[in-house]
């Protein structure tokens, strides 16, 4: 019996985070509260940078030379930066941190494996950098089947600006720490960055806790999921967050309609709260790097972040459920990343100055 991801996949957002973001502003003291209307703490449709920050005409690669860019995940920073070897216009890269978990570029969305001809390939940590002509970098993750990543990174000279208001998370929360930095400004020279990633090619990925089905390949999964009992799709736990139970429409095809009615909650297989579809979407059986995944669209009135997906990837992911051939085989909820759409990150990144000075304010390893 196909049981109900509802309990295992709720994405980890409580719903008192927005009050916790606000107790964390009142504790930053009256200097927010000076800024401009403009809310810059938050879900935004893109990020917006500190009120006095100023915009550096700065190609991205440029970030990574020299000492390199630093970021920071509470006491624990990292590094990347170019180690000096290179082939044509292939630079090779460094990256270190005291957190064997964090990463530079990917630590804004849940993934851990992007998947090749069946195959899990751990994501890692970027071999190599090149730069390209409209200023973007492009991050290569080594391999046989290589992932890549365009990155652009906007710097900004935040020269005299208050340390506590870069501080934030990827999803532009404060991070607990600002409140330490108290009333600490960066000094002359201090840059920081805010990255915007894109996938260079569809790419179906897989998060770090993976899920069963209970389907051992897609025909299974939608078979097992057009008849009574439905799917019930991860969502943000939210005010306002309508979680849905989905059941597929079959027409003998690899592609069809889906339907969505309203979840039922605290329930141990995935059941419908009532008859009525509030909502439908459709299916495609996909062949996306050599693997097989069935992936959702969804209509207009369906929010992406009561479907599984976070509102800094809502441009770029579709929810995919995939077929991995090698390995621990049978059909996972993961993602499907198109090629070109934006990845948004709040998070900054900073040069070496600005670092020192952080860690001067808040402490760090």
């Amino acid at each position: 019996m196909p049981r109900s991801s509802l309990p295992a996949f709720r994405m980890p957002h409580p719903a008192l985070r927005p009050l916790v973001a606000a107790l964390a502003l009142c504790a930053l003291g009256p200097a927010l509260s000076q800024q401009a209307a403009v809310p810059t703490y938050g879900p935004l449709p893109e990020p917006v940078p500190v009120v006095g920050a100023k915009p550096m005409s700065l190609p991205s690669f440029e970030a990574l030379k020299g000492d390199g860019l630093y970021y920071f995940n509470g006491a624990n920073v990292g590094n990347l930066r170019l180690d000096g070897k290179q082939a044509g216009d292939r630079h090779a890269l460094m990256e270190s941190s005291t957190d064997a978990s964090g990463s530079a570029f990917n630590g804004n969305i849940d993934v851990a494996h992007f998947v090749r001809d069946g195959e899990r390939k751990a994501v890692g940590r970027p071999s190599f950098a090149t730069p390209a002509q409209d200023g973007t970098v492009t991050l290569t993750y080594a391999g046989q089947t290589p992932l890549h990543l365009k990155v652009r990174l906007q710097a900004y000279d935040v020269s005299g600006l208050h340390v506590r208001e870069f501080l934030r998370t990827s999803e532009n929360f404060p991070r607990p720490e600002a409140t330490r930095a108290g009333s600490a400004t960066f000094p002359a020279g201090s840059i920081a960055y805010l990255a915007t990633v894109r996938f260079a090619e569809d790419t179906l990925m897989l998060p770090k806790r993976e899920s069963f089905t209970g389907a051992k390949n897609t025909g299974e999964f939608v078979h097992n999921f057009s008849r009574q009992i439905p799917f019930c799709l991860s969502y943000e736990d939210r005010n306002g967050a309508k979680p849905y139970a989905m059941l597929f429409k079959t027409t003998g095809g690899k592609k069809g309609p889906l339907i969505l009615y309203g979840a039922k909650p605290g329930t141990l297989f995935c059941d419908r709260d009532g008859p009525q579809v509030v909502a439908e979407g459709e299916w495609e059986e996909r062949t996306v790097g050599g693997t097989k995944a069935v992936v959702l669209s969804f209509a207009t009135n369906v929010d992406p972040l009561d479907t599984g997906v976070t509102h800094v990837e809502r441009e770029s992911a579709r929810i995919a459920f995939i077929e991995p051939t090698k390995g621990t085989m049978g059909v996972r909820p993961g993602k499907l990343y198109l090629a070109g759409q934006r990845v948004n990150d709040f998070q900054y990144r900073f040069n070496k100055t600005a670092a020192d000075a952080i860690r001067g304010a808040v402490g760090g390893q």
